[in-house]
C-alpha cells in the first residue's frame, strides 16, 4: 500500500519563520517584514501542492500582499506618504488574486474593492474616507473580517 501524502503546511510555516529570522540575523533591512512574505509562500505552497483548500489560498494572498506592501517601499526608497498606498494596493492585489483563483467566492474581491477605493481616493483626491482616528484600525479590521469569514464559511469541497 502506498503511503498517503501528508500536508506540507506545518513544515512550510516553520521553514518560512526560519528564513525570515535568518534574514534578520544577516542584517537585511526591514527583515521582519519578510516573515509575511515567507508565510504567504508557505500557505501558497500548501494550497498548490494539496487539495487546493480555500483556507490556504486566502492567507496566501493576504500575507503575500501584506508582506510585499511592507517591503516594496523599502526596496524603492519611497516616502511614508507613498508607502501607505503601496501597502494598501498590494493588500488589495493579494485579495484580487484570491478571487481570480477562486471566482466562486466574491468576498475577497468586495474587500479588495473597498481597500482600493479608500487608497485611490486618498492618493488622488487627498480625501480621507477613513477618519484619521480610525485609520490605525483599518487594516486590522480587514484581517479580522477575512479571518472570521474563513472560520464561518461553509466547506464546499
Amino acid at each position: 500500500m502506498a503511503a498517503s501524502r501528508r500536508g506540507i503546511l506545518g513544515g512550510a510555516v516553520l521553514v518560512a519563520i526560519g528564513l525570515a529570522f535568518m534574514l534578520q540575523a544577516v542584517g537585511l533591512p526591514n527583515a521582519a517584514s519578510y516573515l509575511f512574505i515567507t508565510l504567504g509562500i508557505a500557505f501558497a505552497a500548501a494550497w498548490w501542492t494539496g487539495t487546493r483548500q480555500y483556507v490556504y489560498l486566502v492567507p496566501a494572498g493576504v500575507l503575500l500582499g501584506f508582506g510585499l506592501g511592507l517591503v516594496i517601499p523599502t526596496w524603492l526608497g519611497l516616502s511614508a506618504e507613498t508607502a501607505a498606498p503601496i501597502f494598501l494596493g498590494t493588500l488589495a492585489a493579494g485579495l484580487v488574486a484570491v478571487f481570480l483563483l477562486a471566482p466562486d467566492r466574491p468576498l475577497p474581491l468586495v474587500i479588495a474593492g473597498i481597500v482600493m477605493l479608500v487608497t485611490l481616493v486618498q492618493l488622488f483626491l487627498r480625501i480621507d474616507l477613513v477618519p484619521p482616528m480610525a485609520q490605525p484600525f483599518f487594516v486590522p479590521v480587514i484581517l479580522i473580517v477575512v479571518g472570521a469569514y474563513l472560520l464561518v464559511e461553509p466547506r464546499t469541497h
